[in-house]
């Protein structure tokens, strides 16, 4: 992982989060391909198969429906990259005990490490971009971002 240059000292992890998810917000709203700002951790990894780990990265009980809701995908869409992040040792099916119909998706260790590659890469990417305006400019690009995401 790289490390932030002094340039990037004047851009705050707030900063950077807050147009990490603007950008996040924009990608899947236009459907535009992650790896126009990946980097190395994208290798190999389709645009679904992305927001798929970062989405189940975060708290909560996932199964391909909420999964495909979050996403804004068709199930079959979802389904067909479970089963590639599967055979890759990314992410598991996970049945429910009281219930066996119910099967809940989970990051592998593998995939927790990759999750963890792609955000530091997607909010170093930011910073980088953050980095070559003023503050100004920096408060102005985040919430103009932030209105475009809200649709």
């Amino acid at each position: 992982m790289k490390k932030s240059s002094s340039r990037h000292s004047a851009v705050s992890d707030r900063q950077a989060l807050a147009l990490d998810e603007g950008v996040a917000v924009l990608l899947l709203r236009f459907k535009l391909e992650p790896s126009l700002i990946a980097g190395n951790p994208y290798a190999n990894l389709q645009a679904n198969d992305v927001g798929l780990l970062v989405a189940i990265s975060e708290a909560g009980k996932w199964n391909v429906r909420k999964i495909a809701n979050e996403l804004r995908a068709p199930i079959s869409t979802i389904s067909s990259a479970l089963d590639r992040l599967e055979t890759r040792g990314l992410v598991t099916r996970r049945r429910e005990s009281a219930d066996r119909r119910v099967v809940y998706i989970e990051l592998t260790a593998a995939g927790s490490r990759l999750v963890t590659r792609i955000r530091h890469n997607q909010v170093e990417t930011c910073r980088d971009m953050l980095a070559r305006l003023n503050a100004s400019e920096r408060e102005q690009l985040i919430r103009l971002v932030s209105r475009l995401a809200q649709g």
